[in-house]
């Protein structure tokens, strides 16, 4: 039942994000950030926004690599589970930007709106977004360590915040990149626990 309402959740906000008032709203959002942009932040915003690639495909196959190198159980089955929410979550992503059909704000606002990159792929939701927080999610769910949760929380909210720096995604792209994101991984965990229930959690590794 929770997670037909958190579908239900994501929708309505998906349809909202369509309307005119959310529109302007995004669109006046991103010439704010856009006037506040500085040399140092450009680069340090794009440095963020491409961590994302890197850390949803390391952190997985880490912990599967140690759990396979020290026999750790637990590591191996965490580091699936949050691998699986990450699939999950580019998978629901990729199949919403075709659904939507959003073009980019720089697309739909080439006089307001300039961009320090172009991506090829339509805008609603953020993939880089939903993919960060499915990451962040799945370590708070996994851990359960405030010290692994704040960081992976902050590092995923940066990323979505440099997504809309950066001027390749709307607000409304960014909220909805969230709420996939945290969706697919709380369901990627509910499987996991349904099916190997055993597994004890915070994983058992000394950090």
């Amino acid at each position: 039942m929770k997670c037909l309402r958190i579908v239900a959740l994501t929708l309505c906000v998906a349809l909202y994000s369509q309307t005119s008032y959310s529109q302007n709203f995004d669109v006046n959002t991103l010439v704010s950030i856009q006037n506040s942009r500085t040399p140092f932040m450009n680069k340090a915003m794009e440095g963020i926004s491409f961590s994302a690639y890197i850390a949803s495909p390391t952190i997985p196959i880490g912990l599967i690599s140690i759990g396979l190198a020290t026999n750790n159980n637990d590591a191996t089955i965490g580091g699936l589970q949050i691998g699986a929410g990450i699939l999950l979550s580019t998978a629901t992503t990729i199949a919403m930007k075709e659904l939507f059909q959003r073009p980019r704000p720089y697309d739909s606002h080439p006089d307001m709106l300039h961009p320090l990159g172009r991506e090829s792929s339509y805008s609603f939701p953020s993939g880089h977004t939903s993919s960060a927080f499915a990451t962040a999610t799945s370590l708070s769910l996994q851990f359960q360590k405030w010290y692994i949760t704040v960081p992976a929380f902050l590092w995923a909210a940066t990323v979505g915040y440099s997504r809309m720096y950066l001027g390749v995604h709307y607000p409304s792209d960014v909220l909805i990149g969230i709420v996939v994101g945290m969706t697919t991984a709380y369901l990627s965990y509910k499987i996991q626990q349904w099916i190997k229930p055993q597994v004890q959690i915070p994983i058992s590794i000394r950090f």
